[in-house]
């Protein structure tokens, strides 16, 4: 599959999870990928592992919390391959687990700054360079489920997924007729994120009714989110924008 050949990607948290599986599938359709995390080592091993499969990668270390270096990624990906033509915003935590009267306000603050704010903040600096290229170009925001449903405990999670949604929906709106389509994708419990493998390890008995309610009756892997992400970036996607598009197994028809 080449549908992104010669295109320019650009993954925010594209060290591991869902993040590093998009980098694989963007490669994969042809695109030449800047890889951007926080975490050094890992983003490297990332780059490593693309460029070892014949595609063109670098790196970037990034902290979605501080704007200037989501200035800079930017412009270290246009130096680099020069141009910018997809983004992923993958970079996110989940830390609570806790019930609305056990919320804290600190690591809710936290949550939003890294899920809700670094994608904002993101999509601010790439949508410009997109609009300075005469516009076009496709960005795609790692949303959830919980994007569109709710659950009883960890709710800062659930705050910032439900925004990243909207600010989806709204850069998408904005930016229609300049041809630059923002999406979301909306997995269920995925295998192979930090997220998901600490819960399954750690909090068993919170995550075992949430694999039972999905109607294929298993967790999700990183591959299949990340040809999703791949697809939304591509052509083939071409009228699609505004959208949350979940991968889920089934769960969002009950």
């Amino acid at each position: 599959m080449d549908s992104l050949r010669g295109k320019v990607a650009l993954v925010i948290g594209g060290n591991s999870g869902l993040g590093k599986a998009s980098a694989v599938a963007l490669a994969a359709a042809g695109a030449k990928v800047m890889v951007a995390a926080r975490r050094v080592p890992e983003g490297l091993a990332v780059v490593e592992e693309l460029q070892a499969s014949g595609a063109e990668a670098a790196y970037f270390a990034v902290d979605v919390t501080d704007e200037a270096q989501l200035v800079a990624v930017v412009a270290a990906t246009v130096a680099r391959f020069g141009r910018l033509d997809c983004a992923v915003n993958s970079a996110g935590i989940s830390e609570d687990v806790a019930p609305p009267t056990e919320v804290d306000g600190d690591l809710f603050d936290r949550t939003m700054a890294v899920n809700v704010r670094g994608t904002l903040l993101g999509m601010k600096h790439q949508i410009r360079q997109m609009l300075a290229q005469g516009g076009a170009g496709s960005i795609v925001n790692l949303g959830s489920i919980l994007s569109h449903r709710a659950a009883g405990t960890g709710l800062a999670y659930v705050a910032s997924k439900h925004a990243v949604l909207g600010i989806t929906r709204a850069a998408a709106l904005a930016h229609a007729r300049q041809g630059i389509r923002v999406n979301a994708v909306a997995p269920t419990a995925i295998a192979g994120t930090q997220i998901i493998d600490n819960l399954l390890a750690n909090y068993p008995q919170l995550m075992q009714p949430y694999i039972d309610a999905i109607p294929m009756g298993r967790p999700g892997r990183v591959e299949e989110v990340g040809q999703v992400v791949a697809f939304l970036c591509s052509d083939a996607a071409s009228f699609i924008t505004g959208h949350s598009l979940a991968i889920d197994g089934g769960q969002m028809a009950r």
